[in-house]
């Protein structure tokens, strides 16, 4: 049986829309859907309920992604677990291939296409028809919150990190693969991804995000995991650019030759993103240097309490 598990907040139609879209794919497939709400103050929980789903309300009035899942994981009746987000609509067909993808392969885990559309006041102004940019079989180097993954394997590895408000992906895609586990990334529609666009943040929201904080916060959480080392060695490009970076400052301590050496590191980083056609990744770089000590600073151990709706 598949468990499919959606988290959600004030998602109203988006996760009307997204629970159907289970029901209608996965129709002939023997299913389940748990729903867990991050303390709403609209109807979703009335939406779910109403479309079947099992429903749990956390006690944790600041939540975390990764403790919605946890709690999803935790209340699973099936031996396959699928991620979803209450902003996502289910692709019809991708359960069917992906399960034979992991009973041919052996492969613990699948993610296909993203498709995200981005909405603002009501209107549809951009589209993005392959997030990942996923055009052939590949082991998964990234995912997001969608994610078809064994109860087995997701329980070998610890399950979803409760306690970071971002990137908790990212540190359960490295204890994923310390652990042995295979996650395959297909070439296939798996979700569209119903993205509000948010434009009304200032400077500091837009330097000191939840995602940046994110970074930091994930660290944290590996290394209470003791699994600091495997987290670092799967960001290992982003570490080492920002050790670069704190070269660069430490190098200002030897006058203006090493000026001219910090410079050069830095005009060295931002040839390589030009090289990558991603120029503005280097100015994400820098915000993710001064970011990442406030999220490990501002890292905290979440209530895992939650009540069955």
């Amino acid at each position: 049986m598949i468990s499919v598990i959606v988290i959600g907040k004030n998602e109203g139609s988006r996760l009307s829309a997204c629970l159907q879209s289970v029901q209608d794919a996965l129709a002939v497939l023997s299913h389940e859907i748990i729903y867990v709400d991050s303390c709403s103050t609209d109807d979703s929980l009335d939406r779910a309920k109403a479309l079947g789903a099992r429903c749990f309300l956390l006690a944790e009035r600041e939540t975390t992604a990764g403790l919605g899942r946890f709690v999803g994981a935790r209340e699973a009746r099936g031996d396959v677990l699928l991620f979803l987000d209450g902003d996502m609509e289910l692709c019809p067909g991708f359960c069917e291939k992906a399960l034979m993808e992991m009973a041919a392969t052996g492969c613990n885990g699948v993610c296909g296409t993203r498709e995200d559309l981005y909405w603002q006041d009501g209107r549809l102004v951009g589209r993005d028809p392959n997030y990942f940019r996923c055009t052939q079989r590949r082991e998964c180097p990234e995912f997001g919150g969608a994610l078809m993954v064994t109860a087995e394997a997701l329980s070998a590895c610890g399950g979803w990190s409760t306690d970071t408000v971002a990137c908790e992906e990212a540190e359960l895609h490295a204890r994923l693969k310390d652990a042995g586990c295979r996650i395959t990334e297909l070439p296939i529609p798996m979700i569209r991804h119903n993205d509000a666009v948010r434009d009304n943040r200032g400077l500091l929201g837009a330097v000191f995000s939840r995602r940046r904080l994110g970074e930091g916060q994930a660290m944290r959480c590996a290394m209470a995991l003791h699994k600091g080392g495997c987290y670092l060695r799967h960001e290992r490009a982003k570490f080492l650019l920002c050790a670069l970076d704190w070269l660069s400052i430490l190098l200002l301590l030897f006058g203006a030759i090493g000026l001219l050496a910090s410079c050069f590191i830095q005009a060295a980083q931002l040839g390589f993103y030009a090289a990558c056609r991603k120029p503005r990744a280097w100015v994400s770089q820098k915000l993710f240097f001064f970011a990442f000590p406030l999220g490990l600073a501002s890292y905290r151990v979440r209530s895992r309490a939650y009540t069955e709706i």
